[in-house]
Formats: C-alpha cells, sequence, structure tokens
C-alpha cells in the first residue's frame, strides 16, 4: 500500500498552450484527491499504531503481575527447600529412635507415646513439605511457561507497532513532499476546490438545523466544557499519536476535551465511535462529534456550532476551526454520553 501511494504521488510539469488552465484544474484536482487519500491513510495507520501501543502496555502490565507470581513462587520452593533440608536433618538424626520406642528396649515406658507422637509428627512434615514443593514447582514452570508467552506476545506487538509507525512516516514524509511541490497555479486551484467542497458542505449542514426536542447544550454542560476546552488547543500543532499542550492529533483533541468536561474517551477514533451514541445529521447539537472513515477509524472532529467543527487535521497543520466537511468519508455523528 505504501508502495503504491508513494508511486502515485506526483506532480507534473505545466504544459503550454491555450489549454492549460483546463489541464491544471485537472491536475490540482487530481492532486488534491491523492493528498486526501495519502492523509486518510496516515490517518488511519496512526490508529492501528495507537491500539497496537494499548495492547503493548496491556501486555506488558500482564508480564509485571506474572512477574510477582513467579518471584513469589520461588520464594515458596526455597521456603520449601530449606524446610526438606531441616525435616531430613532430623530425620536423619533420629535414625535410631525406632529402637527406643519399642517396649522391650524401651527404660521408661511412660516416654513411649510422646515419643512415638513426636516421631510421627516429624515424619508427617516431610511428607507434607515434599508434596508442597512438587506444587510449587509445577506452579513455577507453569507461570514461567505462561511469563514466555507474554512476552512473546509484547514482542510481536512491539513489532506491529513500530511496522505501522514506519508505514504512517512513509505516508507522511511522501505527504510533505507532495504539498512541497504545490505551488503557483495549481496550489490556487486546489485552494478553490477545498473552498467550493466546504461551502456545499457547509450548505448542507445549514439545511439540517436542529429541530425541536434537540435544543443546544445549555452553556454549563459538559459540552460546552469541552468545545471551551478544545478551543483552547487552537494553534496547536498536529503531531501524530498526540495528546498534550506540544501537539494533538484528532482523537487526543477530542480526547483531551471531553476529559476536560469529566468524560473519558479512548484515543483512538474508532474507539471514540464505539463510545458514543449515534446521532441523525438533522439532531446535530454543539459538542457533537464527527467520524470519518469506517465507523470512523480514519478522523474525528468536533462541531462547535454554526455550521463549523474544530480538529487538528493533518501533519503540517495546526488545530483550527474549519466549515463542516460531509464528504471525505463522512461516516456519521456521534454524541459522548454523559
Amino acid at each position: 500500500m505504501v508502495a503504491v501511494l508513494l508511486s502515485t504521488v506526483t506532480v507534473l510539469s505545466r504544459p503550454a498552450g491555450a489549454s492549460k488552465i483546463a489541464t491544471e484544474r485537472a491536475k490540482a484536482n487530481a492532486l488534491l484527491a491523492q493528498i486526501n487519500e495519502i492523509n486518510s491513510k496516515v490517518e488511519s495507520l496512526g490508529q492501528v499504531y495507537d491500539q497496537t501501543q494499548i495492547k503493548l502496555n496491556q501486555i506488558n502490565n500482564k508480564i509485571t503481575n506474572t512477574r510477582a507470581a513467579v518471584a513469589q513462587i520461588q520464594s515458596q520452593v526455597s521456603k520449601g527447600n530449606a524446610q526438606l533440608q531441616a525435616d531430613a536433618v532430623f530425620a536423619y538424626v533420629t535414625n535410631g529412635s525406632a529402637l527406643s520406642s519399642n517396649p522391650l528396649f524401651s527404660s521408661n515406658a511412660s516416654d513411649l507415646g510422646a515419643t512415638n507422637v513426636y516421631n510421627n509428627l516429624a515424619q508427617g512434615n516431610i511428607t507434607s513439605t515434599i508434596a508442597s514443593l512438587k506444587n510449587s514447582r509445577l506452579e513455577l514452570t507453569q507461570e514461567r511457561t505462561v511469563l514466555q508467552a507474554e512476552e512473546a506476545q509484547a514482542a510481536s506487538a512491539n513489532a506491529a507497532a513500530k511496522k505501522a509507525f514506519d508505514a504512517a512516516q512513509g505516508l507522511e514524509n511522501s505527504l510533505n513532499a507532495t504539498l512541497r511541490q504545490v505551488k503557483g497555479q495549481i496550489a490556487i486551484y486546489i485552494a478553490q476546490a477545498q473552498r467550493a467542497a466546504a461551502a456545499k458542505d457547509a450548505g448542507a449542514l445549514k439545511n439540517a438545523r436542529p429541530i425541536a426536542g434537540f435544543p443546544a447544550p445549555p452553556a454549563d454542560s459538559r459540552a460546552n466544557i469541552a468545545i471551551r476546552a478544545a478551543l483552547s488547543y487552537i494553534g496547536t500543532w498536529y503531531r501524530w499519536g498526540g495528546a498534550s499542550r506540544s501537539g494533538v492529533d484528532c482523537s487526543g483533541l477530542v480526547m483531551l476535551a471531553y476529559d476536560a468536561a469529566g468524560i473519558y474517551l479512548s484515543h483512538y477514533s474508532g474507539a471514540q465511535w464505539d463510545e458514543t451514541m449515534r446521532v441523525p445529521l438533522y439532531a446535530i447539537r454543539p459538542g457533537d462529534l464527527l467520524f470519518y472513515g469506517w465507523h470512523g477509524d480514519e478522523h474525528v472532529a468536533m462541531y462547535v456550532g454554526a455550521g463549523k467543527m474544530i480538529e487538528a487535521e493533518m501533519t503540517g497543520t495546526r488545530v483550527h476551526v474549519v466549515p463542516v466537511r460531509l464528504g471525505y468519508g463522512f461516516a456519521g455523528l456521534g454524541r459522548p454520553r454523559g
């Protein structure tokens, strides 16, 4: 996929002649489609990376717990070995005690009962210690096997995360190279095409105003708290996987905004799709989330009202407010619960 995309991202030289404008407009539209496609792939790979990082952290936590269990069992085995050694020494030292338990050879018959009880307890301790030690060693072997499997799984998850990261890095580099080549008249045509698409989407959204029964959230609602939090990130650079003032990606911005309102959302647009309620377009309210891609797995933005949304769009851009886009793989709306 990466190789195909990299091979298709080209900017042809301008032709001469009277048909130059029409030709360059066509090139601009084709280039814009390529840029949108690459950005979509970058975002999708970023989501894959986020998911594999979450999986890796979960596995590492399991490994930590398993290692603690192994250490505890090893301690039990050491204690069992020490106890068995002590019991064995006792048995060796008292090896001739059986003769003294025979009434024919005992000098004091009143001590026979206590002697027999003591010897039986000693023999019982050895048997019990051996049984406990066997169980502990078996459990230790099982836990070590689990630990080896978890470590192998962690290595696999780490490799998957690196692969996703490297692939997205390659696409980002390709996208940046493409954008650097967008100059002159072609850049103007691309901007015109983007404005036309935005105007078309804004018009469609205008016709989808909320109806009775779907009022705007009150000023102190969690939705508006989230909006104010999101707006505070305007100007912050897009950073893939980011979730801080130094850089955010699309789902990171939404996660931070709703976290400020006391609502937890995952750092992954596909998971945020699952964590929110589906809302029809005619019922859109400020604070609702706009998802793109299959089940929101490519991009997410937040509606702020008046036909506008706030988003961390792509590499090379800052968090900004733009007209709502209903094309570009728009999947639907989601409203955070609570």
